[in-house]
């Protein structure tokens, strides 16, 4: 059944939504928004602080099956069954959505790594106008969190407190009961480190090249795909740590499936986004390996904007939509190629100078020959993949902080076979036993080695973060080659959701080629948060388990 976009206006909108109707609508520019503001200075005034949450109350006041609900916006990125059952029981409708259109489209279920920052920009874009629509007011802007500061590392308090009148009488709509209570009470503050997120801060490519790890990831398939610097740090960091480290059962933060349900969700994506913006700005920035343009031009994600129009852009489109920020000004200086010109055939008016001519017709059609087709995209060679060595399983607990220095190597002693591996038996048992990876032999000069940490899964958010160090034989100090995905590997236990989480995979190549194994992995813990002072906070001795750790060469 089809619908005209007038049909959607009103009420009829959330009906169309709800049933997975809608109009894909076609837009040559998009204006920009309001400007968004540092949340300091954007709380100071009383007009914005209340029109925002104004506007979270409404969407949390609407039928779940509503395109414009606080349900239906935050299961675009993700939801869990028990927030769809307690939603199905307040609306029936919610079944007739089309929910493999237009939810758990987040890409943290193993898709190109790089479309994190991408999705996420599209992501704020119409979730900011259906905010904006709630609200009733054109001027409001998603603020954003910017922790970089050392004053705005505490939580912010207009987030935290549950009433906003002194009577208590009045729930604040920006709060959510389930985040980690020793940071929300400013028992505890986020530690520098992540705050400021030097390693994405500094990075000198958007896209990871061999050995050289980017901003936003690889543009390649979830065999190759390794996560970037910024969702790395200070993203995954700032989700585990709002969401309940120390105190708390896995809060909302820290779960994928139950994240952008918490309104705080959505001024730390706004500061991810800005950061990405600034950083295309620095000087000296580069794209690192580039994809072809029909990764950019392709169109993988369907959104429903305001007005409950099908809206499908490509990735370079919402790259291009880029919100105002005010600490940013000026155009990128890192930019795409131009647009690829339309191919104009036979079946098109051809100009000769200003008049343009028509097909031809009758015999001269007939004459003429049908347009070629255009030739298929080409496609990569395929890929060798070939596991090498393998460590077998691991078991991590976080060490208490006055013990935090011990935590050494955590290989583990065994060689365990690997379910579903693509190695063959010889290889595996020629795999040096004793806790270490045996140096690979690459094939190629061109080859990429990665180090794989498959089946990564918790009981309970750990009180940690974990940084992965590959040392070699020679004793060496090295730099971590990155940090485990925890914030991934918390929806493992959904069906049909593959993730980096569950195979994590950090490029070792420079490593591997810059000197001789074997080599040793080294997994150390972080803080998350720390007191206020600066000191560690206690630490929880939750187990982290890695069921298989092994070196992949692909080329």
């Amino acid at each position: 059944m089809g619908q005209t976009r007038r049909q959607f206006v009103g009420t009829a909108v959330a009906a169309g939504a709800a049933l997975g109707v809608g109009v894909v609508g076609v837009r040559a520019a998009i204006a920009p928004g309001p400007a968004r503001l540092a949340l300091d200075a954007f709380v100071s005034d009383p007009k914005r602080l209340e029109s925002l949450r104004r506007g979270v109350a409404v969407m949390k006041s609407r039928l779940p099956s509503d395109h414009k609900s606080w349900f239906f916006q935050g299961a675009i990125h993700a939801y869990s069954d028990a927030l769809y059952q307690d939603a199905l029981a307040r609306d029936a409708k919610l079944s007739k959505v089309d929910s493999n259109r237009y939810w758990n489209r987040c890409p943290h279920f193993g898709q190109a790594s790089a479309d994190f920052v991408i999705w996420h920009r599209a992501y704020l874009h119409y979730f900011e106008r259906v905010l904006r629509d709630a609200a009733s007011d054109p001027d409001l802007a998603l603020p954003y969190w910017n922790y970089a500061l050392p004053a705005d590392r505490v939580f912010p308090d207009v987030f935290g407190v549950k009433f906003v009148d002194s009577q208590r009488t009045r729930t604040n709509p920006l709060y959510h009961p389930n985040r980690e209570l020793a940071f929300v009470s400013g028992r505890l503050e986020l530690s520098g480190a992540i705050g400021e997120a030097h390693a994405a801060h500094d990075a000198a490519n958007f896209f990871h090249e061999p050995g050289v790890p980017g901003l936003a990831g690889d543009h390649l398939g979830p065999e190759e795909t390794q996560i970037g610097l910024l969702e790395q740090r200070p993203h995954n960091d700032i989700h585990l740590a709002v969401g309940g480290v120390v105190n708390s059962v896995n809060g909302a933060m820290a779960e994928i499936t139950t994240a952008a349900f918490d309104p705080v969700f959505w001024v730390h994506h706004a500061n991810i986004d800005r950061m990405w913006a600034e950083w295309m700005r620095n000087p000296g920035k580069r794209w690192g390996t580039m994809p072809p343009d029909d990764w950019w031009n392709e169109k993988p994600w369907v959104f429903l904007d305001v007005d409950g129009t099908e809206q499908s852009m490509s990735r370079r489109d919402y790259l291009e939509l880029e919100s105002p920020y005010d600490t940013i000004s000026g155009a990128p200086s890192l930019q795409l190629p131009p647009r690829p010109q339309p191919v104009v055939t036979s079946s098109a008016p051809v100009r000769r100078g200003t008049r343009a001519e028509p097909p031809p017709s009758g015999a001269a059609a007939e004459a003429a020959p049908p347009p070629a087709p255009p030739p298929p995209p080409k496609k990569a060679a395929p890929q060798q993949r070939q596991l090498i060595s393998d460590a077998g399983a691991v078991s991590l607990t976080p060490q208490t902080a006055a013990k935090r220095s011990v935590l050494a190597s955590v290989a583990s002693a065994t060689v365990g076979a690997v379910a579903g591996g693509s190695a063959n038996r010889d290889e595996l048992e020629s795999a040096p036993r004793g806790g270490s990876l045996a140096a690979p032999q690459l094939g190629s000069p061109g080859a990429r080695v990665f180090l794989e940490l498959s089946g990564i899964r918790f009981d309970r958010v750990p009180s940690s973060g974990f940084a992965v160090f590959l040392d070699r034989s020679n004793g060496k100090a090295q730099q971590p080659v990155g940090l485990l995905d925890l914030f991934g590997a918390t929806h493992a236990q959904m069906p049909g959701m593959a993730m980096h989480g569950a195979a994590q995979r950090f490029d070792v190549t420079r490593v591997v080629k810059s000197g001789a194994g074997p080599f040793t992995l080294r997994i150390e813990p972080y803080d998350l948060l720390v007191t206020r002072a600066g000191n560690a906070a206690s630490q929880r001795r939750d187990a982290v388990h890695i069921d298989s750790v092994k070196f992949v060469v692909v080329s």
